[in-house]
């Protein structure tokens, strides 16, 4: 569809254009021009949209820059993660999503959250640990990014207690391609160690297993 322009100054007289030019100001003033191969960003805060990545960008410094797309997604589990074997990397899978906009919980394969738009997010994981018995041990929980393990970010969280139960977090920042999937591994030095939620009581819900917010931060 080519782009809408104002109606040239002709007709049967000026009150006759002054209304065609309002008519037109009314059905526009809320639409953004899309972006052409022809437009120029040499002049710095033009708006225009951009149909191939589907988002609002601006001209800055001789470039067009995305403002966002406004992707997130907030998911969570109910399951009991037990290792079945110590010191061996497992994905945590997801039961649950509380809200999805182009972050995508795979419903086939649960452990993988995908991204629909390339950009910057922040990731912030929670979950809950438990111990059965009363030796040392610890958690080591990282993400992976097409199956591919990014370099330190790993959580490590030592627990000990018998029954006792620890909550434990990380945030981080990651750039993503269109198409790529995250997941949330975890392992452990003891089978007793176990990431588990907890059960609703007369005065509070349930709580997750484990939560993974996505936020997009950046294009």
């Amino acid at each position: 569809m080519s782009a809408e322009i104002p109606p040239p100054p002709f007709g049967e007289g000026w009150k006759n254009w002054g209304e065609r030019l309002n008519a037109f100001l009314v059905r526009t003033r809320a639409k953004l021009q899309a972006l052409s191969p022809d437009d120029s960003a040499a002049q710095d805060g033009v708006l225009l949209w951009d149909r191939e990545t589907q988002q609002v960008v601006v001209s800055h410094d001789g470039e067009w820059q995305g403002l966002g797309h406004n992707d997130y997604g907030a998911f969570y589990t109910t399951t009991t993660f037990t290792a079945a074997a110590a010191n061996t990397a497992y994905p945590i899978t997801w039961t649950n999503s509380a809200a999805e906009s182009h972050v995508i919980r795979d419903t086939t394969n649960t452990n993988r959250i995908y991204f629909d738009h390339a950009a910057t997010f922040q990731i912030d994981f929670s979950c809950e640990l438990y111990s059965t018995n009363s030796s040392a041990k610890s958690v080591y929980i990282f993400p992976r990014i097409n199956g591919v393990d990014i370099s330190y970010s790993t959580i490590k969280h030592s627990i000990t207690a018998n029954g006792e139960s620890k909550v434990v977090s990380r945030s981080g920042i990651f750039t993503v391609a269109a198409g790529d999937y995250l997941e949330a591994v975890y392992a452990v030095t003891d089978t007793a160690l176990t990431i588990q939620g907890s059960a609703a009581t007369a005065f509070s819900p349930a709580a997750a297993s484990a939560t993974l917010m996505v936020t997009e931060v950046k294009v």
